[in-house]
């Protein structure tokens, strides 16, 4: 049987397995997701383990190990390389290779809204999430992005990698109307700290927004972009879009992302 996965620290809140077990029914082949959780000083034998173990296929990694597995692999894509995080991982030729597949759930995201060019976006957050955001938006030369993150610490390696315009952590140095609004932050989350309520504000003038945060599907976020008619995404699309090329690549089968998956989500999130 062969094995696909998941790595994290903890893993109480994925829904991985729900999206990868309905795909490896829908190709009837034979393979096994499973979770594993681990401590940061178990991952090197963890990925000694993957090496060695022909079955082992591959697995995708989340918080708070996307940046330490980076250094981890023999091949590294360039986007990945750039972004600086890795959460797939596959082999190829006996190598272990990383991939960042956030970037290409985010572009979805961002091509489903359907609004024009934005002169001004807005960035919550700087994590790894972040940096997938910006490297997309800088693919495109879109670079009058703000960025507002609770602390300031991520400021200089963000300005190494990326263009954007200004990095602040208190609203009151925010512009006051940016056309796209994008949460790449676990604010909002269940679970998690809100988001701050001055940037509620700010939806009201804004031509998009979306929030890559899926739990819950209805954040405070997208509720007030609804309330004012403002085109808006959620985060199970980027959820599902960012697992389906690393299925892909770990069976060598091409899937689709099916209305019964989508609502059988929706059914365990509401």
């Amino acid at each position: 049987m062969n094995i696909i996965g998941i790595v994290a620290l903890k893993l109480n809140h994925s829904l991985s397995h729900v999206i990868h077990n309905y795909w490896i029914t829908r190709i009837n082949m034979k393979y096994v997701f499973k979770k594993y959780e681990l401590k940061e000083n178990e991952i090197e034998k963890f990925v000694d383990k993957f090496r060695k173990d022909k079955k082992f296929k591959g697995f995708n990694i989340t918080i708070p190990y996307k940046e330490k597995f980076l250094n981890l692999c023999d091949s590294v894509s360039p986007r990945a390389r750039k972004i600086g995080s890795v959460n797939l991982i596959y082999k190829k030729n006996n190598l272990i290779c990383g991939d960042n597949t956030d970037v290409i759930g985010f572009s979805k995201c961002y091509k489903s809204l359907k609004i024009q060019r934005p002169k001004s976006v807005l960035l919550i957050g700087a994590g790894g999430a972040a940096r997938s955001v910006l490297y997309y938006l800088n693919d495109k030369s879109i670079e009058n992005i703000d960025i507002f993150a609770s602390s300031l610490k991520r400021k200089q390696d963000l300005s190494s990698d990326f263009k954007f315009r200004k990095f602040v952590n208190n609203t009151s140095r925010l512009e006051a109307k940016y056309e796209l609004i994008i949460n790449a932050s676990s604010a909002g989350m269940v679970g998690s700290k809100k988001l701050n309520r001055n940037i509620f504000k700010l939806v009201k003038k804004s031509k998009g927004v979306i929030d890559i945060v899926y739990n819950p599907m209805q954040t405070d976020l997208l509720k007030n972009a609804n309330n004012y008619k403002v085109k808006n995404i959620g985060g199970l699309k980027m959820l599902l879009e960012q697992a389906k090329p690393s299925f892909e690549k770990w069976t060598n089968k091409k899937i689709k992302i099916e209305n019964k998956l989508s609502k059988k989500i929706v059914a365990i999130l509401t």
